[in-house]
């Protein structure tokens, strides 16, 4: 079955907004990941008011142990944005339909856009 334009620029679209947040989560999640392994040579300062603290070994715990789940957890979610991917290809070349992945691509992109909105106006 022959694809139109319209089915074309909509898979492109949504393959580059579920790549752009693919891009999003895995550059969070590898930076989370670095500062919470590598504590004391990311964040040498006071102890005394870090989570974990008073102590290095203590901050340094409580800093791997969060970002350790943070990252398994963002594995999962590209794992799922490669799923949402594959759905949306077979939708738009017509060999399954579905409904959701459309609608879901369209919420990713606009969240996409919230967020680094929100986080380029906390700079």
């Amino acid at each position: 079955m022959k694809q139109s334009r319209g089915a074309y620029a909509a898979q492109g679209a949504c393959g580059i907004a579920l790549g752009l947040f693919g891009w999003a989560v895995a550059l969070l999640a590898a930076q989370g990941l670095f500062n919470g392994l590598l504590y004391p040579l990311v964040d040498a300062h006071d102890y005394q008011h870090s989570w974990g603290g008073p102590t290095l070994v203590g901050a340094w715990v409580v800093h791997a142990a969060v970002a350790v789940p943070v990252a398994v957890a963002a594995l999962g979610v590209l794992r799922g944005m490669v799923a949402v991917d594959r759905a949306n290809e077979q939708t738009l070349s017509g060999r399954r339909r579905r409904w959701w992945p459309l609608p879901l691509s369209a919420l990713v992109a606009v969240s996409l856009v919230l967020f680094f909105r929100s986080w380029l106006h906390q700079v």
